[in-house]
């Protein structure tokens, strides 16, 4: 639920004013980027995306009638947005998951702490078809409900439910391939 000083934000900036249109994004600017981010792997692009996003946020933000929370319509802008743009991106060889993965050898292995496991897991992720990596980095990473997400990609609660279960087990398949080699 918004707070009463998000609405009247909210209001202002529907309104065009320039100072509540800059508190929103402050206030969203870098959980935006970081989601875009999970999502794309890289700096750059998470940077323009972002910028794009809350261009389109603003200039569709008369259209938002406070059906859902702001934070959910934000999101739905740019998990579209980002998911129109990996489906345009053309693959490249070189920015590609598989390869920053790391070595599987017993020995290292034991050297990958918490924070390198953690990598690699996003890493997995990023190797997902683009709709089921939304949907786990909005659940598993942004700690969105499932009716959040269901909103944000305009489909049922169960098809979310489904399509994160089929990711879990994709992801467990990659960490099992990738730790008995």
């Amino acid at each position: 639920m918004e707070d009463n000083g998000e609405v009247q934000l909210i209001e202002a900036a529907q309104k065009g004013e320039r100072e509540a249109i800059g508190a929103l994004i402050e206030r969203y600017q870098r959980e935006v980027f970081t989601f875009i981010y999970k999502m794309t792997g890289n700096i750059e692009e998470s940077k323009d995306l972002t910028q794009e996003v809350f261009i389109k946020v603003f200039t569709k933000i008369s259209g938002f009638n406070g059906q859902s929370t702001f934070r959910t319509w934000l999101y739905k802008i740019a998990t579209n947005h980002t998911l129109n743009f990996l489906t345009r991106r053309p693959p490249r060889a070189s920015d590609h998951p598989l390869d920053r993965l790391p070595d599987a050898t017993p020995s290292s292995l034991e050297k990958i702490e918490k924070a390198d496991l953690r990598a690699f897991v996003r890493q997995a992720v990023e190797c997902l078809p683009e709709r089921q990596r939304a949907i786990v980095t909005l659940r598993a990473f942004e700690e969105m409900r499932y009716a959040e997400i269901a909103e944000i990609l305009g489909c049922s609660i169960g098809n979310c439910k489904s399509a994160y279960h089929n990711a879990m087990i994709k992801l467990r398949e990659k960490v099992k391939h990738e730790t008995s080699l």
